[in-house]
């Protein structure tokens, strides 16, 4: 049975290990903070009888001592966005040392062992780009493109992974693991209110980015007349506009945003002749996001063209949605009812490492309900009891895997 307070007290002091201005979660991706967090969830593997050690993509793997055999793992990320949540991440890490502990006895006799398995620099908002432990693991995600990923500073992915392993120099280091796993179960708490239950996850959105180029002509914003400008802005605007309405025409779980906007020259006097945007389009039906990409393009080249801009649209990361694993989901929601526990199936909009780990193994992906505030924010909640009962649906799950 899960500890309710072994739980708790792990989950407060992953929360006080690095906080932002706010008062949430502050551990960037590939940050000494994660490298801390890391460390500490590593000393509690180790006092499960667990080896603890870290990949080279900077996972960290806690098998059982002295076992070459296959392994189902648990576990989700321990990194986080600026002034993030108590449970993103850290939730499902905590209940993956809590479902070691509580299979440990009952899997003694079986063909397979548990054990941890924690991804790395899961969140986007540091390089731009997400589940970049996971990815790199399963190959989704080649070493070299590292160079290209940077942050604010200028500092590549590639330059702070090999920084995050020199903070990890006190861990062993291993290869992955992957062919011994035969199963992985994730937690996370939920990223949407509209999820009132336990939820059992079978399909994952994954982003389609595209980058929205315009070229029009700057000039004087006092000297040229209003019929005869090549205003790249007020194209772009057009375009904001007409995204939104091509993610409306499909079902709800499909989406789009324009999240960012660069702007040359930049002056409040000039008229702009350059704009950049970058969209993010998601959905769970793969061919909807293709029906929601060719709108959007098509749009902008029509917009361009009837006010004589320039026009390059790009694709920057071609996500497919992911369909996760129908059994293990199947034998979730059973494991549910053969526990008295209300379960229910959902989907995600936001990226998760068990859509990547699935290409290694049959992954399972429970939400617990957002209880107060919004997720990725200092409020972020979740209900100590609802967390209990996803560790037992889960246990169940992969002790009989």
């Amino acid at each position: 049975m899960p500890d309710r307070r072994r739980i708790a007290a792990r989950l407060d002091e992953l929360w006080g290990i690095a906080r932002g201005p706010r008062g949430g979660a502050d551990r960037p991706a590939y940050s000494s903070a994660e490298a801390e967090a890391t460390r500490r969830v590593a000393a509690w593997a180790t006092e499960l009888g667990l080896e603890p050690a870290i990949d080279p993509h900077g996972n960290l793997w806690a098998l059982p001592g002295g076992w070459k055999g296959p392994v189902v793992t648990s576990g989700s990320h321990l990194d986080t966005v600026p002034d993030g949540g108590r449970y993103d991440g850290a939730l499902g890490t905590a209940l993956g040392l809590e479902l070691v502990a509580d299979l440990a006895a009952a899997t003694a006799n079986l063909p397979a062992r548990p054990g941890l398995l924690v991804c790395a620099a899961e969140e986007a908002p540091r390089f731009g780009a997400g589940t970049i432990g996971s990815r790199l693991l399963v190959g989704s995600l080649h070493p070299a493109e590292l160079a290209d990923l940077r942050d604010a500073g200028g500092v590549s992915a590639a330059e702070a992974l090999a920084r995050y392993l020199r903070e990890l120099a006190d861990l062993p280091r291993c290869r992955p693991a992957t062919d011994r796993l035969r199963a992985h179960a994730e937690v996370h708490v939920a990223t949407r209110r509209a999820l009132r239950e336990l939820g059992v996850v079978t399909r994952v959105a994954s982003p389609r980015r595209l980058v929205i180029e315009l070229t029009g002509e700057s000039g004087h914003a006092g000297e040229v007349a209003m019929d005869e400008r090549r205003d790249a802005l007020v194209a772009a605007a057009e375009i904001v506009l007409a995204v939104e309405a091509a993610a409306r025409e499909e079902p709800d779980q499909t989406v789009a945003t324009v999240g960012t906007a660069e702007v040359a020259p930049g002056a409040i006097s000039v008229i702009p002749g350059q704009v950049t945007l970058g969209v993010d389009a998601r959905a769970i039906d793969a061919a909807s996001l293709d029906r929601l990409e060719a709108a959007i393009r098509a749009r902008a080249a029509d917009i361009a063209a009837r006010r004589g801009i320039g026009v390059e649209v790009r694709l920057t990361r071609a996500g497919t949605p992911t369909a996760l694993d129908g059994e293990l989901a199947r034998a979730a929601l059973r494991a549910a009812g053969e526990l008295g526990i209300t379960a229910e199936t959902t989907w995600s909009g936001s990226g998760h490492d068990a859509q990547h780990l699935i290409a290694l193994a049959p992954t399972l992906l429970m939400f617990v309900p957002l209880h107060g505030g919004e997720s990725h924010t200092p409020q972020e909640g979740a209900d100590l009891d609802e967390i209990v009962a996803a560790a037992r649906i889960v246990a169940a799950v992969m002790a009989r895997v």
